[in-house]
């Protein structure tokens, strides 16, 4: 049995000591373990499973994963090692230089930093420059980068193709609240907007790659660089210009410059919502921007996104809209949804009542009139509905309805309804059902790729809430033993902070991500 933070430690240390160098994947998941459940004191073993070329890639990976995470500062030395071999790793699934560069924190480490950096490129440099609005970079460092741009990096980039222009707005928007970078975004936006505003006067057909830019600047930039007349008339004529983009044939013709922008400006801007309103109840405009439209709304205004979804329920071709607000809104519900989630109820789709159930078991639905309802969905044609009405049922007391959801768990009657099975278990019968979810975690460990969508990332959710050293070592047995998703190791990190009284930061249950 697995038990405390050092004894797990201990194991692990163990474990990679003993495993050959051949057993790649297990080292990897090793070191990957040690991240979770090691400190600063482990970051001499990780910068040598680093630096050791006798190692898989992936444990490498690892091993750098695991020391930006742990945040121990390192010498200028493993910082230049670092720079120099991360090159030949995957860019996908190593940490950014940017992250490795949090690790810079002495006078050793910048001036490594700084000697490492000017061995590439300007538009590598702008790119990290950029990033710290988002990376916490030392300000000694931001400084360097931010002087070297201003002095020497943004000459070549203005000069280069397409997107070396645009390194140099992006560093400029990020660090706007400096006078010399104010100043060139607004002699920029000065004349990127003439220009701009140029071409709609004319009634251009299609704008300019100037455009896709210049829609990067903030909301109150571009106010003052069009005013409001003028900016609304660019992200309509954008906006109908992806739709007929969307509408013809494939590759006719292209997506206009800055459409993804202008439908996140039409959401972000309040003086906008006549025209959102208008569009979203424009049956001329392409389904797939109404949907980006809606998923923009239900991150900034949900209520609207709400009132839009009960409206629009009347006319059946926002059939498949409707269902997108309704999924959307289920997964992390609000007591004003309540009204959407009992009208799709009511109807006759059953995508749209799936999604109301979830949405309504998690606000907590009860009465009689619900048990009633229920009884009649359990009987349902579609399986989704029946496993999630039965789970309603079991939480309303009436726990004859759990065989059906045991039983789906371990051996599904349809490829893809384990995970549905597992996710409702967990929720209403974890404690009695813990042999089923650990099953479930088990199997999913030894399965091939292909039976991935196995229930296990909801068992591993389950167990972790639960939370004794049964369900710990349940978890690690798992990560061990291959079963590859991120989710469980987020599982173990909140699982061990509760255990040590640390405060935790929630996970998202895998159906919310």
């Amino acid at each position: 049995m697995w038990s405390s933070r050092e004894n797990i430690r201990a194991q692990l240390l163990s474990l990679l000591e003993t495993v050959p160098l051949e057993s790649v994947d297990l080292r990897g998941r090793v070191v990957r373990l040690l991240g979770v459940f090691g400190g600063p004191e482990l970051t001499p073993l990780l910068l040598e499973r680093f630096f050791d070329e006798r190692e898989g890639f992936s444990t490498r990976e690892r091993a750098l994963h695991a020391l930006v995470k742990q945040g121990a500062p390192l010498s200028g030395p493993d910082i230049t090692r670092i720079i120099d071999v991360s090159p030949l790793m995957c860019p996908c699934c190593s940490p950014s230089t940017e992250e490795v560069l949090t690790l810079a924190r002495t006078e050793d480490a910048w001036e490594a930093a700084e000697a490492a950096l000017l061995k590439h490129s300007p538009q590598m440099r702008a790119h990290v420059l950029t990033s710290t609005e988002h990376t916490r970079l030392s300000p000694r460092l931001v400084e360097w980068l931010y002087s070297r741009w201003f002095l020497h990096d943004r000459h070549p980039l203005a000069e280069g193709d397409d997107w070396d222009p645009r390194a140099n707005l992006q560093v400029a928007v990020a660090h706007r609240e400096r006078p010399e970078a104010r100043m060139l975004l607004d002699a920029w936006a000065r004349d990127a907007a003439a220009e701009v505003l140029g071409q709609l006067s004319r009634a251009e057909p299609r704008l300019q790659q100037s455009v896709d830019a210049l829609l990067l600047l903030p909301l109150p930039d571009l106010l003052a660089s069009f005013g409001q007349e003028a900016l609304l008339r660019l992200i309509h004529r954008i906006v109908r210009a992806e739709s007929v983009a969307q509408k013809v044939a494939h590759g006719i013709q292209p997506s206009p410059p800055g459409s993804f922008r202008a439908l996140e400006l039409l959401v972000e801007w309040r003086e906008a919502r006549p025209l959102l309103r208008s569009l979203l109840c424009d049956f001329d405009i392409a389904d797939g921007v109404r949907h980006s439209l809606l998923n923009h709304l239900l991150d900034h205004d949900r209520a609207m996104a709400v009132r839009w979804a009960l409206a629009a329920m009347r006319y059946p071709d926002n059939a498949a809209l409707v269902r997108f607000v309704l999924q959307g809104a289920a997964r992390q519900p609000a007591p004003g949804d309540r009204p959407l989630f009992l009208a799709a109820l009511q109807g006759e789709d059953a995508e749209t009542q799936v999604f109301a159930l979830e949405g309504l078991f998690a606000l907590g639905e009860s009465g009689a009139g619900w048990r009633d309802r229920l009884t009649s969905l359990v009987h349902s044609s579609d399986e989704r509905m029946r496993l999630r009405a039965a789970a309603c049922l079991v939480r309303e007391g009436q726990r004859e309805w759990l065989p059906m959801l045991r039983q789906a768990a371990l051996e599904p009657p349809e490829r893809g309804l384990r995970a549905e099975a597992v996710r409702w278990l967990g929720q209403v019968d974890a404690e009695a059902s813990r042999p089923v979810l650990e099953q479930v975690l088990a199997g999913a460990a030894t399965s091939s790729p292909r039976n991935h969508a196995s229930g296990a990332d909801e068992a591993a959710w389950a167990l972790s809430r639960l939370g004794t050293a049964e369900d710990r070592s349940a978890l690690l047995d798992a990560a061990l033993q291959g079963f590859c998703s991120p989710g469980i190791h987020r599982e173990l990190e909140y699982h061990l902070a509760r255990q040590e009284g640390r405060p935790a930061q929630d996970v998202l249950p895998p159906w919310s991500r």
